[in-house]
This record gives C-alpha cells, sequence and structure tokens, in this order.
C-alpha cells in the first residue's frame, strides 16, 4: 500500500530515530522505503545500508550525486511501485500508529490525498501544530490550499504523482509551497486526519532558521509565482490572494526585517501589491490577529524601522 521517500544528506545524529519509527510502525501491509543517499559525506549512507542489510524487505538503498532534496525526492519517485507515497525527511520521525491509522482511512474512504497534524519538536518540548480546526474529515479544497502546504504531511496516491508528472523544483528553497498547492488539481477527494503523526525536528542549523541572510530567502517569491500558475485565480481568488499575503508579506518580514533587508522586503511586497493591489479587503486577513494586521500594514507603508521594533517585541514575548 505505502512507499516512502527519504532523503538523506549528512543526518547520521538523526538518521536511526527516523528509521526505527518505521520499523516500529503497528501497520504490517505491504511497505517499501526507499533511503536516497544525496551525496552525505558523513556516516549517514553507511547507516541506511545497515538498515537495509537488517530489514531487506522494508529498505532500499539508492545513491546519487548531491542535488538537494527535492532532486532526492524526484530521483526515488520512478523507482515507487505501492499505491499510496510518503515523503519523509531524515531528521524527523512519526509515531508507531501512523501508518495503520492512514490504512484505515484509505480503506473507508478512498481518498487521493490524506494530510495529517504534526508536531514541532524541540530538544526540551513538543508542540502540537493543527493545521486545521475540527476533527477528521473530507475537507473541500480550499480548506486544503489554506493548511500547510509541507510535502511530509501528506500521503498522496503514486498515480497522481507519475501521471500528471509533479516533481518538486530543484534547488528551489519553499519546494513544497511550489509544489503541494497543484494537488487539487488531480485531487477529488483529500482527507485531513486530526492526529500530530509526524514529528518536525526543529534543528538551529536548518536552511529555514538562518540568522544572517541568504539570497536564496527570496526563493519564496519564485516559489509563490509557480503556485500562482498553478492554482486557479477565479475559483480560489481569495485563498491565493491569502497566501501571497501570508508569505510574501508577513512570513517573509519575520526573515528579512530582523536581518535589515528592506530592500529585499520591498521586492517581496511589489509582487503581492501588483497581482492584489485591493489585499487589505481579503475576508482570511480580516481575520488575522490585530498585530498581524498591524506589521502587514506597517510593511505596506515602507515603515521598517517601526516593523523591525514591532517584530523584536513580538519575538521576545513569545
Amino acid at each position: 500500500m505505502f512507499s516512502i521517500i527519504i532523503p538523506i544528506y549528512n543526518v547520521s545524529k538523526y538518521l536511526p530515530d527516523c528509521l526505527d519509527s518505521i520499523v516500529n510502525q503497528t501497520y504490517k501491509g505491504n511497505l517499501e522505503v526507499f533511503l536516497v543517499n544525496d551525496g552525505s559525506t558523513d556516516d549517514s549512507g553507511e547507516i541506511a545500508q545497515q538498515y537495509e542489510k537488517k530489514y531487506p524487505h522494508i529498505f532500499k538503498y539508492l545513491v546519487k550525486e548531491n542535488g538537494g532534496l527535492s532532486d532526492a525526492r524526484n530521483f526515488a519517485i520512478p523507482y515507487v511501485h505501492n499505491d499510496y507515497v510518503f515523503f519523509i525527511d531524515s531528521d524527523d520521525y512519526i509515531q508507531p500508529n501512523t501508518l495503520e491509522t492512514i490504512a484505515n482511512v484509505i480503506n473507508n474512504y478512498s481518498p487521493d490525498l490524506i494530510i495529517f497534524d504534526y508536531i514541532k519538536q524541540w530538544e526540551d518540548k513538543g508542540i502540537l501544530d493543527k493545521i486545521l480546526e475540527g476533527n477528521s474529515r473530507l475537507i473541500t479544497n480550499k480548506e486544503y490550499l489554506l493548511a500547510n502546504p509541507a510535502a511530509w504531511n501528506k500521503i498522496i496516491k503514486t498515480t497522481i504523482l507519475k501521471e500528471n508528472k509533479i516533481l518538486y523544483p530543484k534547488g528551489l528553497w519553499y519546494e513544497d509551497r511550489a509544489t503541494t498547492g497543484q494537488y487539487i488539481n488531480f485531487c477529488k477527494k483529500i482527507y485531513y486526519v486530526s492526529e500530530g503523526f509526524y514529528t518536525y525536528r526543529q534543528r538551529d542549523n536548518s536552511i529555514m532558521k538562518q540568522n544572517s541572510y541568504n539570497p536564496k530567502m527570496l526563493d519564496i517569491c519564485q516559489a509563490m509565482k509557480m503556485f500562482d500558475r498553478q492554482v486557479d485565480d477565479h475559483e480560489y481568488k481569495s485563498e491565493k490572494e491569502y497566501l501571497f499575503i501570508s508569505n510574501l508579506l508577513f512570513q517573509n518580514s519575520l526573515r528579512l526585517l530582523p536581518l535589515k533587508k528592506n530592500k529585499e522586503m520591498k521586492e517581496c511586497y511589489d509582487i503581492l501589491e501588483k497581482k492584489y493591489p485591493n489585499w487589505k479587503q481579503n475576508v482570511y486577513y480580516k481575520k488575522q490577529s490585530k498585530g498581524y494586521k498591524i506589521l502587514c500594514l506597517l510593511i505596506s507603508k515602507r515603515l521598517y524601522f517601526i516593523s523591525r521594533i514591532l517584530i523584536k517585541y513580538k519575538m521576545k514575548g513569545a
């Protein structure tokens, strides 16, 4: 039933936790797991091979030159034989009942896509992050678009990926934002499971947690343009508009303004302003907190210094 793809690059410290979480699944059905060594220079490859040797009925070890997370995911897709694909990052792990619960959902509802909550895990604590409100249920495409876009909290039919040639953009940060939105074009039935199956480890050296500026931070602009082309303007106008606000304005400000990257912040905001000049009237934006809206309005007026003070104040209070 399930094919799991795990890109591996220099994660020897965390990889055993990830692979053990798969070995310890309560699900006993058909399962294949592709361990894609993306040019690791530490002991990750050796660890992966040890698991393949010990559990040959589960793990398949693949090797390629370093090409990044997206390239490693894409590399393994042609090898997949089972009905559903699950992408797991090699420094994360899943709960023991994950696959068994999802298998029951598939047997009962036959969804094209399943999504679920996750746990943000620090060294000393974990926090459940609910991607949608309410209980487990079939959801609409609009609900799906507003949920977390990560690849790793989704399980999708293999035929949808292969027949529609859905691949992740190589070398792009925010690759999930550029890819998973288009699933609504091909999935007729999406099921949300209100359980924190996936543990997303918060690492200080993650590329998404930079304390210094990296030009790749601006990849969010390209990712949003790709998302824009994939999702219909008319049917999902409000949802798309809000995601432009959230990604190019609010979330981007938290990354760029503390680093005093005013010019880069303006470039991102201009993309939003050009496509959605009336964004302040967006129905989802209006539902956000007072602090959220104040920050967005300050940035729209290019009041970056005051915006930085607000961000610093909010971060201290977090």
